[in-house]
């Protein structure tokens, strides 16, 4: 007499599991990513760059210039008597994640950004490693946004306000 079986053998089950896996971690890369990380990545990023861009201008002992406008920035330097964008990595330029709203404020005055073809620096790093102090901010219409607070030694400070979850 043959017996009938009730149940799964254990090899159906892991190859079930392992399925299941394999779909749970297809489905979770194809989300989009949130706007809050958006926001922190580019902060970071600038924040990197800015430091980067500090300590080249003080080895190679010449001045740099940051040009902001309203959907990104891009890192100049000084050719003779007219500032260019560096067309190479990591200085070429960059634009924000999304459609943000940017705004820049040099020591107390509001900056009017907008997308320029010409590009006009508004802050310079000087080969001795000073800059100009500034506070650049972006965000969202969410209410999400990012401030980032330069002092003229070039101490960065980041202020992060995200969006209410609820």
């Amino acid at each position: 007499m043959k017996m009938k079986s009730l149940g799964f053998t254990l090899i159906e089950i892991m190859v079930v599991i392992v399925i299941v896996s394999i779909l749970v971690g297809a489905v979770s890369l194809t989300f989009p990513r949130s706007t809050d990380d958006l926001l922190k990545e580019d902060a970071e990023r600038f924040s990197e760059l800015l430091y980067l861009a500090q300590d080249e201008a003080i080895l190679q002992s010449r001045d740099l210039a940051i040009a902001i406008n309203d959907s990104g920035y891009s890192f100049l330097s000084k050719n003779d008597k007219s500032w260019s964008e560096f067309s190479e990595e990591p200085f070429k330029p960059k634009k924000l994640s999304g459609n943000p709203i940017s705004a820049l404020d040099l020591e107390g005055t509001l900056i009017k950004l907008k997308d320029k073809s010409k590009t006009e620096p508004q802050i310079v790093i000087y080969s001795s490693g000073e800059m100009t102090p500034f506070v650049y901010s972006f965000g969202y219409k969410n209410g999400s946004y990012v401030s980032i607070d330069v002092d003229a030694g070039g101490t960065i400070k980041k202020d992060y306000k995200f969006e209410d979850k609820k």
